[in-house]
C-alpha cells in the first residue's frame, strides 16, 4: 500500500502507574506518587492504528485531551503522502496557538502515531519510514539517580554498573553546595572504566542557581572528568548557557524541554550547548528530531535524545536515534515503570550496555483495553516539581 494514508480518528489515552505507598520515587525536587503518559491514539481510515506519546504528560497529562480535540478538525480526513509530512501540515494551519510547549508535544504524538500506524500496516519497522537503520545497535547509558541522600544515589549507580552499563547519570541537589559534595561522594566509587553525567535539572528547577554557581559546580564535575554537564541552567536563559559554556572545557548539554526547531537553532548560535538532547515526544515528533539532529551535525554539536517517559516515549527516540547517524548514545531511564515494560510488544534487549534494534513492525508497542483498565488515570499527581 505504500506510505499515503488518511486519519480517520484520534483519541487521547491518558495512563497512570500509582506507585504503593512506600514505593514513591523519592528526590529532592518531592515525591513521584504515579508515573503519568499522556498518549495519542491515531486510526487510519484502512482501520490501522498507531500510538504516540506527549513528553510533557509526565507532568501535565489532563492538558492533552483538549489540545487533541482542537487539533482534530485539521487532521480527520486528511490525506498525507507520509507520516512524517503530518507534523509540517498540523503546524501550518494551528500557527496562531501551537508554536512550542505542549501544544507542539500533542502534534508531535498524532505524527508518531501516524507513523506507527503505517510502519505496522506495512510489516516494517518505523526506522525503516524514517530513513532505514544507520547502526544495529546503540549503546545506551543508564538515566534516574534520583535519591534524597548520597548514599541512595551511589547505591543507584552500583546497581546500573553491575547491570552492564558503561555510563550513568545521576541528578543535582537543590543547591550548588550540596551538589558539589554528591559528586565527591559518588564519582570515586564508580569503577575507572564507567563515565558519569550531572544533570542540573535546569539547575535546579523551580530556584535555579546563578550562573557563577552554575560554572562552580560545572568545574568540580570537570574535575571528575564528567562526560558532560546537563542542564545547567533555566531553560530560557540562554546567555547563561553560553556563558557556562565558554567557562568549562567539559561538553554542556540541554535543552529537553525545548519543542520548537527555531529553540535549538537559537541555541547553537549562541554557542550554549555542545550536545543537544532533543526528544522525539516534546520537540513536535520524529520529523524534527530528524531536523535538529541535522542541525547538532551541521554546528559540530553532539546529539543524544532525552527519553523519560512510558514504552511510547523510549520506542520513538529509540527508532529516531537508530536511523540517525549523528546519534549514537540513548537514554535508558531505569527507574521502576511499570509503563515502560508492559506496553513493550518486544522486551528490551540490552547486551553489552548496548540497545539491539527491534524487529518487529510499528514501534513495538501496545495500549490495549486490558492496559487502559490496569493503568486508570491518576489525576493530580504525575513529577511534581516543589
Amino acid at each position: 500500500m505504500g506510505t499515503a494514508f488518511t486519519i480517520s480518528g484520534i483519541r487521547p489515552v491518558l495512563l497512570s502507574h500509582v506507585y504503593p505507598p512506600g514505593e514513591e520515587l523519592e528526590w529532592v525536587a518531592g515525591a513521584i506518587r504515579s508515573w503519568d503518559a499522556a498518549l495519542v491514539e491515531v486510526t487510519l481510515s484502512d482501520g490501522s492504528t498507531g500510538i504516540g506519546e506527549v513528553g510533557a504528560g509526565i507532568m501535565a497529562a489532563s492538558a492533552v485531551p483538549g489540545i487533541v480535540e482542537a487539533l482534530r478538525r485539521y487532521a480527520i480526513d486528511q490525506t498525507f503522502a507520509h507520516p512524517l509530512e503530518v507534523g509540517d501540515r498540523l503546524r501550518s494551519y494551528t500557527a496562531f496557538w501551537s508554536r512550542g510547549g505542549i501544544s507542539s508535544g500533542v502534534v508531535g504524538a498524532i505524527e508518531t502515531a501516524a507513523l506507527d500506524a503505517v510502519a505496522q500496516r506495512e510489516s516494517a519497522p518505523a526506522f525503516e519510514l524514517l530513513g532505514g537503520l544507520k547502526r544495529y545497535r546503540i549503546e545506551a547509558y543508564a538515566s534516574g539517580g534520583l535519591g534524597s541522600s548520597f548514599e541512595h544515589v551511589a547505591q543507584w549507580a552500583d546497581a546500573q554498573v553491575t547491570s552492564g552499563f558503561r555510563t550513568v547519570k545521576f541528578r543535582a541537589m537543590k543547591d550548588p553546595d550540596t551538589t558539589i559534595s554528591l559528586l565527591e561522594h559518588v564519582v570515586p566509587r564508580l569503577p575507572s572504566r564507567v563515565r558519569f553525567v550531572i544533570d542540573a535539572v535546569q539547575a535546579s528547577a523551580s530556584h535555579p542557581w546563578s550562573v557563577d554557581d552554575a560554572i562552580r559546580v560545572g568545574l568540580v564535575a570537570e574535575k571528575l572528568d564528567a562526560l558532560w554537564f546537563e542542564e545547567p541552567c533555566f531553560a530560557t536563559d540562554l546567555a547563561g548557557y553560553a556563558k557556562v559554556s565558554d567557562a568549562l572545557r567539559i561538553t554542556v548539554s540541554g535543552i529537553e524541554s525545548n519543542s520548537t526547531l527555531e529553540e535549538f537553532i537559537r541555541l547553537f548560535e549562541l554557542k550554549g550547548v555542545g550536545l543537544a538532547q532533543p526528544d522525539v515526544s516534546i520537540v513536535g515528533g520524529p520529523m524534527n528530531f530528524q531536523r535538529v539532529a541535522n542541525l547538532a551535525r551541521d554546528y559540530n554539536v553532539g546529539c543524544v535524545p532525552h527519553v523519560w517517559g512510558s514504552a511510547v516515549t523510549f520506542s520513538a527516540n529509540l527508532h529516531a536515534a537508530l536511523a540517525h547517524g549523528h546519534v549514537n548514545l540513548f537514554e535508558y531511564c531505569t527507574l521502576p515503570n511499570p509503563l515502560r515494560e508492559e506496553l513493550l510488544v518486544e522486551p528490551i534487549q540490552l547486551i553489552d550496555g548496548c540497545i539491539k534494534a527491534p524487529t518487529g513492525p510499528g514501534l513495538g508497542v501496545r495500549v490495549d483495553p486490558d492496559i487502559e483498565r490496569k493503568f486508570a488515570f491518576s489525576a493530580g499527581a504525575g513529577h511534581v516539581i516543589r
